[in-house]
């Protein structure tokens, strides 16, 4: 997985644990205003409990909400902090505290993270038959306590000293007040069109600076230490209310009035709902990719503004959390200076309204409604029949459902990754109502449609489930190559099937994916899987193998037997094939094509064993 993948996907399995903050928040202020157990319940929420719901949420965010991840990496945050406390309970810093040998929300996200990686490795392992009540994801509670007890082991000498860096980057970050202030909040625009703006506020609202309560505990993060009290909490995050109440609202009033006269009521409807989500519910994304692309200076200037509301909030003396106006008035208890806000606010809707409005007519910048046709509607969808309607375009933008590999939503987007780029429709992508479309690669699009996205996303996976589609991965580690390339006309003319090839680098052949062995040749150059739709699965090693009479192959598996995605079938040696005179060309058929109704097979590249999508098929 490429680096850049791997942060896409971090960016939105760090969304689903955030939403636990309204709920803490919500009974925090309850428990000011009514019975105590309220603001107990709230306060082990955000304080004591939140790395905890990190480690499951993050699980489950790379995992499509599996539960026995969650349940996995519950159980390896348990082991890793009680692993960690007993190596070292502690480390003595300036001032005589004493900082508990814990990694917050820190360590939450990296047990989320290897539970996910051990789960996509481990999840169809099969064990002995007396011991098959722990084969497959059952096998991954396992295999996580034992990781978290040898990673808590390690880190129990290791975190100190981490922990002392941490610890000074933090204060360093806070004691540079209005500048890193200035600095986070253009960073926190900025990193907007990649989605990865989720990670730099994890860090700045959960892990850098640390308080200890009046009762003596601990809390790390800006959003911690301001719910329990500390003074010094909640300058990073107040001016935030400056942008998504009013500054924002203010772009869109302004794009309104640029748009022409007989477009205007159509971008009013737009703009008002963007306006609305980023007032109501702190998503500021609709408004944002109007311009982000188009007008790329307003966002330039944009991000300048949101550092200097930032900086404006903090010499003002404004301390609040939230990102919502509902937020505003919920979390009020430990804010400071939290009215100056409006003020505040209106200054910096005045500034964005006019600004706005220059340099769009300066720079002819075409925001919605300025071009003397519009051919799109753009509108939010709700209701489940827009909803479902907006779905089947999305899916036919991308190239059809057998071209759709991981369909994922955060507050405001959808997040698809696909098999064949080259199966995305440009201008059925650029019809969609989207806010903004983004290609963070090849392969991922994200597409914002605000607060319906997680409802646009379950909407095209139930068309997934009734079109009965089948993600095959690699059986091998090497190279793509399309069969039709094949030096061998049983494979090259389709007369066995419809498939895939693969130039093998590595020298292990693995289910690609859930099935029983329907047969072994002899040899074990070939094994033929069937899949409970009864598709027939043809997986050959090499070309013209067969006169090895299995010289150079390992059999792993038995015909009769279920085996999971990526368990291994075949182990071979390539010097022995290629010393032979005989090619390594291999292949992926369907024997049984005909009872495919539609397939998608992956472009030419590398691949992974049990891992990279190969073909997609409807069936």
């Amino acid at each position: 997985m490429k680096w850049r993948e791997i942060m896409q996907r971090t960016a939105r399995a760090l969304m689903v644990p955030i939403v636990v903050l309204p709920v803490g928040a919500v009974l925090l202020a309850a428990g000011r205003f009514g019975p105590a157990f309220l603001g107990a319940a709230g306060a082990a929420i955000i304080i004591e409990y939140l790395p905890l719901m990190f480690a499951m949420g993050v699980a489950m965010g790379f995992t499509n909400y599996d539960g026995m991840a969650a349940f996995a990496a519950a159980l390896g945050h348990v082991v890793l902090v009680a692993v960690m406390l007993a190596v070292s309970p502690g480390i003595v810093i300036e001032g005589g505290r004493v900082i508990p040998n814990e990694m917050s929300v820190l360590g939450g996200i990296m047990v989320g993270g290897y539970t996910a990686f051990l789960y996509y490795r481990y999840r169809g392992v099969r064990l002995p038959e007396y011991l098959g009540f722990f084969s497959g994801k059952r096998f991954v509670v396992l295999v996580t306590a034992v990781a978290s007890v040898v990673i808590g082991l390690a880190l129990g000498y290791l975190w100190p000293p981490v922990n002392r860096v941490i610890l000074s980057l933090g204060d360093w970050i806070f004691a540079t007040g209005g500048y890193g202030i200035f600095t986070y909040g253009v960073l926190n625009r900025l990193l907007i069109p990649t989605g990865l703006h989720h990670i730099l506020a994890n860090l700045i609202e959960h892990v850098f600076g640390t308080y200890v309560t009046p009762a003596g505990s601990l809390v790390t993060g800006e959003v911690a230490r301001f719910m329990a009290g500390d003074p010094t909490a909640g300058f990073f995050t107040g001016g935030l209310f400056v942008t998504k109440l009013f500054a924002l609202p203010a772009a869109a009033l302004a794009m309104v009035h640029e748009a022409r006269a007989e477009n205007r009521t159509q971008v009013a409807g737009l703009m008002l709902t963007a306006a609305l989500t980023s007032i109501m519910v702190g998503i500021t994304e609709p408004v944002e990719f109007v311009f982000i692309f188009t007008a790329p200076l307003l966002f330039v200037v944009h991000t300048l503004l949101t550092g200097s509301a930032l900086l404006a909030a903090y010499w003002l003396g404004i301390r609040h959390y939230g990102y919502a106006l509902p937020m505003f008035f919920i979390n009020l208890g430990p804010a400071a200076n939290p009215w100056l806000v409006f003020p505040l606010g209106a200054l910096f809707a005045v500034i964005y309204y006019f600004t706005f409005r220059f340099l769009i007519r300066k720079f002819n910048y075409p925001t919605p409604g300025r071009d003397v046709l519009e051919t799109k509607t753009q509108t939010v969808a709700s209701g489940r029949a827009e909803e479902a309607l907006l779905a089947t375009r999305v899916i036919a933008a991308i190239g059809g459902l057998t071209n759709l590999i991981e369909v994922a939503a955060c507050m405001s987007r959808l997040r698809i990754k696909m098999l064949n780029p080259a199966r995305l429709d440009e201008v059925k992508l650029m019809a969609l109502p989207a806010s903004g479309i983004t290609r963070t690669d090849a392969h991922n699009v994200q597409i914002v449609l605000g607060t319906g996205s997680e409802q646009i996303r379950e909407c095209m996976a139930e068309e997934a489930n009734k079109a009965q589609l089948l993600t095959l991965v690699a059986p091998l580690d090497g190279e793509i190559i399309p069969l039709d390339e094949f030096p061998d006309e049983v494979f090259a003319k389709n007369m066995l099937g419809i498939g895939v090839g693969i130039l093998p680098s590595g020298n292990s052949l693995v289910a690609p994916t859930t099935a029983v062995v329907a047969k072994v040749f002899p040899g074990g150059h070939a094994v033929v899987l069937k899949t409970t739709a009864g598709l027939e699965i043809l997986l050959h090693l090499g070309l013209d193998t067969v006169s090895l009479q299995g010289r150079g192959f390992e059999v792993l598996c038995r015909a009769g037997e279920a085996v999971q995605e990526g368990q291994p079938l075949v182990k071979f040696d390539k010097e022995i094939i290629t010393a032979a005179g005989r090619k390594l060309h291999s292949a992926l058929v369907i024997l049984n094509a005909e009872a495919v109704l539609e397939h998608q097979e992956a472009p030419s590249g590398q691949v992974v064993r049990g891992r990279s999508p190969v073909m997609v098929v409807r069936h």
